[in-house]
């Protein structure tokens, strides 16, 4: 019995240190070199993770973030006071 047990310890020894040296070699293989069209998609996905990592501005809430005013309004009050002062009445050749 005793036999049987050296052999199961020896064979699990044997395996565990085949793989632990195969994960080992596994990891320190040198990388090939890159062509073109690997380094520029290596570089597009680089790209989209900063810009999905980027702060964002609010979207779709209508209202911009806290702080800015909404420029778009007061342009149109002033151009139309600024056409209301002219006083040409907007209807075009005299």
């Amino acid at each position: 019995m005793t036999t049987w047990l050296a052999l199961l310890i020896a064979l699990v020894a044997v395996v565990s240190v085949t793989a632990a040296t195969l994960l080992v070699v596994r990891r320190r293989r040198v990388p090939r070199p890159m062509t073109r069209q690997q380094r520029l998609a290596a570089a597009a996905k680089a790209t989209r993770e900063l810009r999905r990592s980027a702060p964002r501005r609010r979207r779709g809430s209508g209202v911009g973030p806290s702080g800015v005013p909404d420029r778009h309004s007061a342009a149109i009050a002033e151009n139309a006071t600024y056409g209301d002062a002219a006083g040409f009445g907007g209807g075009g050749a005299p």
